[in-house]
C-alpha cells in the first residue's frame, strides 16, 4: 500500500468536492494499493495556522507521493510550498493540470518557470471541459485517476537522488529544523525512522541499512 498526499486549494466546495472524488476514484481504480491523505480531513478541526502547517508537512514526510494539484493563472501559495518540501525530501511527485488557460512565464507554459525541471516529477494534464464535455463526469474522474496512477507507477521507477541512509535522514532532519514552529514535537526520532524505513521497504528509497547512531540533537554519525 502507498500513501498519496493531495497538495492543493482546500478554499470552497469545488476543491472540496472535487478532491474526493478523485481520491475516491484513485484508491477503486488502483484496488486500495493508493491510498488517498486529503488535509481537508483535519484541517478544519484546526484552528491554530502553526498547527495546520505542521500537520500538513508530517502528512507529506509521511507520504509516498504526492499529488500536486497545479490549476489555476497563478498557482496556490501554499501548495508551492509543499512542492518545495516534497523536492527537499526526493518524494515522487505527480503535477496534475486540468486547467486549460496558461499560466507560465513564457507563452505555452502552464505555470511559473521556477517549478520546472525538478527531479522524480511526472506532469499529468487533462483539460477538465473538454474531458467532461466529451465523455461525462464519472468517466472523467475514472480517466484522470487512471492517469494519476499510471503516473506513480513511472515516476517510482525513476532513482531516487539520495543514496544512502544517512543521506536520507540528514534530508528530513534538516526540514524538520529549517521549518521550526514545533514540528520537531511531533516528529519524533522514533516517528521519523519509521517513516524512512517504511518508505525505503515500499522502494520509495533505495534497499539500504541504518548503520548510524542518533545523538539526542537529531543528529547522526556513522
Amino acid at each position: 500500500m502507498y500513501k498519496v498526499y493531495f497538495a492543493g486549494e482546500l478554499f470552497d466546495q469545488k476543491h472540496i468536492v472535487g478532491n474526493h472524488l478523485l481520491a475516491k476514484r484513485i484508491e477503486e481504480a488502483s484496488d486500495s494499493l493508493y491510498q488517498c491523505t486529503l488535509p481537508q480531513n483535519w484541517e478544519g478541526h484546526l484552528s491554530d495556522i502553526v498547527d495546520i502547517r505542521n500537520n500538513d508537512i508530517k502528512a507529506i514526510m509521511q507520504a509516498d507521493f504526492v499529488l500536486f494539484n497545479f490549476d489555476g493563472p497563478d498557482l496556490d501559495s501554499g501548495t508551492v510550498v509543499e512542492f518545495v518540501i516534497a523536492k527537499m525530501l526526493d518524494i515522487p511527485a505527480v503535477l496534475l493540470r486540468t486547467d486549460s488557460r496558461n499560466g507560465g512565464h513564457l507563452a505555452g507554459d502552464d505555470w511559473n518557470t521556477m517549478l520546472a525541471g525538478y527531479p522524480r516529477c511526472i506532469v499529468v494534464k487533462h483539460p477538465a471541459l473538454v474531458l467532461y464535455n466529451s465523455v461525462g463526469i464519472e468517466q472523467m474522474q475514472q480517466v484522470i485517476a487512471q492517469s494519476v496512477i499510471a503516473a506513480c507507477q513511472k515516476v517510482k521507477k525513476q532513482m531516487s537522488i539520495m543514496s544512502s541512509y544517512e543521506e536520507i535522514w540528514y534530508a528530513y532532519h534538516h526540514v524538520i529544523k529549517m521549518c521550526g514552529g514545533g514540528l520537531a514535537q511531533i516528529i519524533s526520532q522514533e516517528v521519523l525512522r519509521d517513516m524512512i524505513m517504511i518508505k525505503i521497504h515500499n522502494g520509495i528509497y533505495p534497499r539500504v541499512t541504518p548503520a548510524i547512531t542518533m545523538y539526542n540533537d537529531g543528529n547522526i554519525a556513522a
